[in-house]
């Protein structure tokens, strides 16, 4: 969704999902450069291949993004805000 897009696989059956995820390598962030980053850094440590050496959820909810991302609710008016503009299209 970070493209505008939901992923590739979202409408994919969920076992062939898993597959997919654990077959294919890190996706590729189109336009990267243009996040901040302390998004960048976060999204890193979440799509980590090495099991090893990625972020456990515990440590993924104390990463600094997170502590500056704003709640869930404020999604909302954008999110309608999107819908309309895509009426017009």
């Amino acid at each position: 969704m970070i493209e505008g897009e939901p992923p590739l696989i979202w409408n994919e059956n969920p076992l062939r999902a898993l597959y997919l995820i654990a077959t294919n390598k890190k996706p590729e962030i189109k336009e990267k450069e243009k996040l901040s980053q302390i998004f960048q850094d976060f999204l890193d440590q979440c799509l980590e291949e090495e099991v090893e050496t990625r972020a456990s959820a515990s440590l993924l909810l104390k990463h600094p993004f997170l502590k500056i991302a704003r709640p869930l609710a404020s999604l909302t008016p954008l999110i309608m805000a999107a819908k309309e503009a895509a009426k017009g299209h």
